[in-house]
């Protein structure tokens, strides 16, 4: 009986230690992916003000230059 309990904690001891280390990457990947989030937010950001800077400088009256 004895055998059979320090079996079973020490099984539940082996899964607890493999959660948390299994949590512990998710988390070091979550925040690697955040990063990586707010940098493409970052550069998306200057895309759009680039383009906007391109769309202000263009009259809409103005033909193209193959006319």
């Amino acid at each position: 009986m004895i055998n059979s309990s320090e079996e079973r904690i020490n099984e539940l001891e082996s899964k607890v230690l493999f959660q948390e280390d299994t949590i512990e990457r998710l988390s070091g990947e979550l925040r690697k992916q955040q990063i990586e989030i707010l940098e493409l937010k970052e550069k998306l950001d200057l895309i759009i003000q680039s383009l906007d800077s391109q769309d202000n400088g263009e009259s809409k009256d103005e033909r193209p230059p193959h006319y």
